[in-house]
């Protein structure tokens, strides 16, 4: 009696252990199939619309053979001379270019061996009227560098250099009225400025330690107004950086809520420099009087992408009327400054870090994009599923 109670008991113990290792197996495998499904079709690089976001193709053939696919892209910066012409600044992949409107790449080589090949691209400026004179914002070689070409980066000298190792140069602005001017921030909480394109420099304002300036903005209708986006939150001077006044207030005072240290991008209007946007993960924000007060967008972003995450929002992009922002693998679009939203998805892996129209033709729209992918999900094990006694 007892040998066939025992037998029963092994027999059941079998059982359960069969069946509940091969849904082990099959929760395994459910979940696998799940992740291929999110990243179908999906792929890095850069991607163009040429119907107002109907549509995407992706355009990542490099010239000479090869895909830059599988770079993470940082910034796109259209010509202001030539929008056929564009840059790509990457994360340790350097500085991509095309002249053909996404068509095909290249990587911008050194002739001065300055510019490294594995050089993180923060920002990138061009001077209107002449697309020869060019500045990057980098970590070059591991440390903080603008970098400067007079050639359309043929050629590259290194006029700023941060001396502590690991700071980057994040931004480089040129002044809409006196291109002779032009301003850097610095992992090192610089704000700086030379008034003979980047020979000479002197200090704005040093924030304080710890604190980056990320972002510059500069009213171009009067440029003694400037907006920076500090790590620490945003600040606006009226008198090219002498006093500073705490806009960072005015977003939480407008919009309750905001931890001001996490916005993403400032973006200035394009025609009208009282209009400003701010991203904060999946919100847009906007002011109407130069940053005095602030308003939250009704957009449509969802709360969670597809993976679970939060929807960051890195760039807007305006053009006329015309806001739109990429945020996961959508890109969101109004025709009407904000009040409807259209969305369309776009066939890549991971998130839109930035967008940028052509400004001779708002049908054309350029996103670019990295993809980090989530930890892998973790397998409960036979005996993880099982509790022995």
């Amino acid at each position: 009696m007892n040998k066939n109670i025992n037998k029963s008991i092994i027999l059941v113990i079998i059982v359960f252990v069969t069946v509940s290792f091969t849904g082990c197996l099959n929760l395994a495998s459910k979940i696998e199939n799940e992740q291929e499904q999110i990243s179908v079709n999906g792929h890095q690089g850069v991607f163009k619309s040429i119907d107002r976001g109907k549509t995407w193709e992706q355009k990542v053939d490099v010239i000479g053979g090869g895909f830059i696919d599988g770079i993470k892209i940082q910034n796109i910066k259209m010509d202001p001379q030539d929008h056929e012409i564009l840059y790509i600044g990457t994360i340790a992949n350097g500085l991509y270019r095309s002249l053909d409107g996404a068509q095909s790449w290249e990587k911008v080589v050194d002739e001065n061996g300055i510019l490294s090949p594995g050089a993180t691209i923060y920002d990138i400026a061009i001077e209107k009227g002449n697309s020869d004179l060019m500045y990057i914002a980098t970590l070059n070689n591991g440390r903080g560098e603008l970098l400067k070409s007079e050639d359309g980066g043929k050629s590259w000298i290194d006029p700023y250099l941060i001396s502590e190792l690991n700071k980057p140069v994040y931004t480089v602005e040129i002044d809409p009225k006196n291109q002779n001017i032009v301003y850097i921030g610095t992992g090192q909480a610089g704000f700086l400025k030379s008034e003979d394109k980047a020979l000479r420099w002197k200090t704005v304002t040093w924030f304080d330690h710890g604190i980056s300036v990320n972002d510059i903005i500069i009213d171009f209708w009067n440029s003694d107004g400037i907006i920076l986006r500090l790590s620490s939150g945003l600040v606006k001077s009226t008198d090219r950086g002498k006093t500073w006044d705490d806009l960072g207030m005015e977003v939480i005072t407008s919009v309750p809520g905001i931890n001001v240290a996490a916005i993403s991008s400032i973006t200035m209007h394009p025609t009208n420099p009282l209009i400003i946007y701010i991203t904060y993960l999946n919100i847009v924000i906007v002011s109407h009087d130069g940053g005095s007060t602030w308003e939250k967008l009704n957009t449509i972003t969802p709360s969670k992408t597809i993976i679970g995450t939060i929807p960051q929002i890195k760039k807007i992009g305006l053009i006329g009327g015309i806001v739109y922002y990429g945020a996961g693998n959508v890109l969101y679009k109004s025709e009407d400054a904000g009040l409807t939203w259209s969305s369309y998805a776009i066939p890549i892996r991971g998130d839109i870090r930035y967008t940028v129209s052509d400004y001779t033709n708002p049908d054309i729209i350029y996103v670019g994009s990295f993809y980090d992918p989530p930890p892998p999900p973790k397998k409960k094990g036979l005996f993880g599923l099982l509790t022995i006694k």
